[in-house]
């Protein structure tokens, strides 16, 4: 949670006073320092009840210049509240593209207009004393330019009956593509910023001044620095205790979980005992291991080409093309095309059982949650992971994977030196189990790779692939953007005189010598927001200390 000094007018138009206050609130740790930008006669008209008070206590821009240049210096970011057209375009001039927009300025057209003619900024929108119809016209106007929805009140200091947090839960449910905030106007310093903290807020804001004594603006709900420094300390303590969104083991539940769960008997009795395994366990080592499954992984939340795997391909759809592919491997039981049980995936489920595919709905994040599920469900004892979006999977491959894994008792086999979109992975179900209990975070599985290539205990094989084409391992046949599905148009229409179905690496190794290579310096994404170089990654994949290596010449 990202936590704001706000100084509101608690400055009374002294720069001495605002430095010392930004001094302040980086000492707190403060993550952000929001100033009320204003030029007065563009705030109110002169006869404004207010307008003398914000006359003289307010700073000018040249004023505003040498805070922001020191709030640069000490290395403090500053969130600008802007608080009129005049004050948005010196705070654009200056450099800033994440500003907060007061809530008074919710319907403020001339100023919502001016917003949207300014390239990449990003709002935080306060919302106190707005009403929800005004919320949805501020964001009928502004759309993605907001990041944060912020909730507050204006009343100094709020009363905790007035607070009413749950409206934090109305946001993220009515305005999920929104981030969230509060500004906190409370007296409390320990219970409220841990209950937004405990609402999985974005940001919390609460003021910041020198003294109250000296009843500036804003006095009655500002924090001392002393005060504000434990706040944040607090929130940082209690922070960890939220961990990460998603029910799995922690790594120091493991060793209490092998000493306390179940375990099954000889006589099919379940007891605490040193011996034996648990129940999943138990049941998966059951599993035979001719017993081979594949689990195509698809869903329709691609945003780069929308609703892909259902895009026309040869003689019908991609993902039914690929489904009707795969059911010609030698030594694979079944096929499921592995989806979510969202609401979202529904057009895929629906179209799916009209076209006779076996069908699995599983979890809608953790890929390995929904292998896991498929393999127990059908008894698998080994599992392949196939995306959808790689019609050019070959079959031949994927047998040879199989046999290589059969013959050395292996847990893990890929494919190397190949093209993207022309291999598969290959599980054990007893591994993709160890493995799974092994992960600190299963809601980054659709990064199975990387915890493969992070896994040393593992026992891993792999086809190494030679061929007269250079560099094929940086040839894209996976399908992502507009561009890729045109690209597998062109190929499909080099290989006019074959049954796609039946076509592999070898029959298409003459056609795709003449395409371009992916860059090899681009950074691909890992799990956790890591990032690796794309040669650097491939170099991992092909240098595994591979139990056994097949190569293959073609």
């Amino acid at each position: 949670m990202k936590v704001i000094a706000e100084s509101a007018f608690n400055h009374n138009g002294s720069l001495e006073y605002l430095k010392k206050l930004a001094l302040e609130s980086k000492d707190s740790s403060a993550d952000f320092f929001t100033v009320q930008v204003m030029d007065v006669p563009s705030f109110c008209v002169k006869d404004y009840s207010k307008y003398g008070i914000y006359k003289e206590n307010t700073l000018n821009f040249i004023e505003w210049k040498l805070l922001l240049d020191y709030c640069e210096k000490i290395n403090l970011q500053v969130l600008p509240c802007v608080l009129d057209i005049k004050s948005l375009k010196f705070c654009y001039d200056e450099g800033y593209r994440f500003l907060k927009i007061h809530a008074t300025d919710i319907t403020n057209i001339p100023l919502l207009d001016e917003l949207l003619s300014l390239d990449k900024i990003k709002l935080i929108l306060e919302t106190q004393c707005a009403t929800n119809l005004e919320i949805n016209f501020a964001i009928s106007k502004l759309g993605d330019r907001i990041e944060c929805l912020m909730h507050g009140f204006s009343n100094y200091p709020t009363e905790i009956e007035d607070l009413n947090l749950n409206s934090l839960d109305y946001f993220k449910e009515y305005f999920p593509q929104y981030k969230i905030g509060l500004a906190d106007h409370s007296l409390d310093v320990e219970k409220v910023p841990l209950m937004a903290l405990a609402k999985n807020c974005d940001f919390f804001e609460k003021h910041i001044t020198l003294s109250r004594n000296n009843r500036n603006f804003d006095y009655q709900v500002s924090l001392y620095p002393y005060e504000f420094r434990a706040m944040v300390s607090n929130i940082r303590h209690y922070e960890n205790a939220l961990g990460i969104k998603m029910k799995h083991p922690v790594k120091s539940e493991m060793t209490y979980r092998k000493i306390m769960y179940k375990k099954v008997l000889d006589n099919n009795e379940y007891k605490r005992s040193d011996n034996g395994l648990d129940y999943i366990t138990h049941k998966i080592e059951s599993f035979d291991i001719k017993n081979v499954g594949i689990a195509l992984i698809a869903r329709l939340k691609s945003k780069r080409l929308p609703l892909k795997v259902l895009k026309p391909f040869y003689d019908t759809n991609l993902i039914s093309f690929l489904y009707k592919k795969l059911n010609l491997s030698k030594h694979v039981s079944s096929v499921f095309l592995a989806t979510s049980n969202l609401i979202e995936d529904i057009e895929l489920v629906n179209m799916a059982k009209e076209n006779q595919i076996n069908v699995f709905l599983g979890h809608p994040v953790s890929v390995i949650d929904r292998m896991l599920e498929l393999a127990i469900k059908e008894k698998l004892g080994a599992i392949f992971r196939v995306t959808g979006d790689n019609p050019f999977t070959d079959i031949n491959f994927i047998d040879e994977m199989i046999s290589l894994m059969w013959a050395n008792n292996l847990d893990y086999v890929r494919v190397n030196n190949v093209p993207f979109g022309i291999s598969a992975e290959l599980f054990s179900t007893k591994y993709l189990w160890e493995l799974y209990l092994k992960m600190d975070n299963p809601m980054q599985s659709e990064y199975l790779t990387q915890f493969v290539l992070e896994d040393n205990s593992a026992l891993k094989g792999c086809l190494d692939i030679e061929t007269k084409i250079k560099d094929s391992k940086y040839i894209n046949l996976s399908i992502d953007y507009p561009k890729d599905l045109e690209r597998a148009y062109s190929l499909i229409r080099e290989l006019d005189e074959y049954d796609l179905y039946n076509v592999t690496f070898e029959d298409i190794i003459e056609k795709i010598d003449c395409l371009e290579r992916e860059d090899k310096d681009k950074t691909i994404k890992l799990s956790g927001d890591e990032n690796i170089k794309f040669s650097d990654f491939l170099f991992k994949l092909e240098n595994q200390d591979y139990k056994i290596r097949k190569k293959i010449t073609y």
